[in-house]
């Protein structure tokens, strides 16, 4: 698979706004890389993928009551935060050993007003009039709504977030790479 130059982000934040060769047209999407060795907050993130539907091949969809962007722009900074319930970390850990169960008790969890929490949070430096012409991308004034296969808008929520998970730290062509060689999965998370 070949890469597009990505829009904005960086390896070391693992977080980027590129277009992913799975699909055409292949439009930007904000895209996040997860690692399945990584933190406590991203194994627990890993770990509620499992609640994931495969659609394609590799390509698991998640219902917004698993798992959720929050996406928010202020100034230059682009901000992800993936959330969930309380309960649903509970149901999750159910099946880990107690020392992770421990682990990801110790989490500081910040809560939104929504009462769902934050499991992991990603920033990054964007030029947010660069992106503006990109239907669903960003949240915030001016915003428009993502369109579907028809070009019909999609109510008011945004394009999906895709998360690549892998198997420690990778760089976005070895993510590409590795998707190519079935050895990442993409994760298609519902944002607002």
């Amino acid at each position: 698979m070949s890469l597009p130059t990505p829009l904005f982000g960086d390896d070391s934040a693992r977080m980027w706004v590129t277009a992913l060769p799975l699909s055409e047209p292949a439009e930007p999407n904000i895209v996040l890389a997860v690692d399945t060795r990584g933190g406590v907050d991203e194994r627990l993130a890993c770990d509620l993928f499992n609640y994931g539907h495969e659609g394609e091949e590799g390509v698991f969809y998640l219902l917004p009551m698993d798992l959720w962007a929050r996406v928010e722009v202020t100034g230059d900074r682009l901000v992800v935060r993936l959330v969930t319930s309380r309960q649903r970390i509970v149901d999750s850990g159910a099946h880990r050993d107690e020392e992770f169960g421990r682990l990801v008790a110790e989490l500081p969890l910040e809560e939104i007003p929504d009462g769902r929490v934050t499991v992991l949070r990603r920033e990054i430096r964007i030029d947010p009039a660069a992106l503006a012409d990109q239907a669903g991308l960003l949240p915030g004034p001016g915003h428009r709504a993502a369109l579907s296969p028809e070009g019909e808008p999609c109510g008011d929520d945004l394009r999906p977030v895709l998360i690549l998970d892998h198997e420690g730290p990778a760089t976005l062509e070895q993510l590409v790479a590795a998707l190519g060689d079935e050895e990442a999965s993409v994760m298609v998370v519902g944002a607002d």
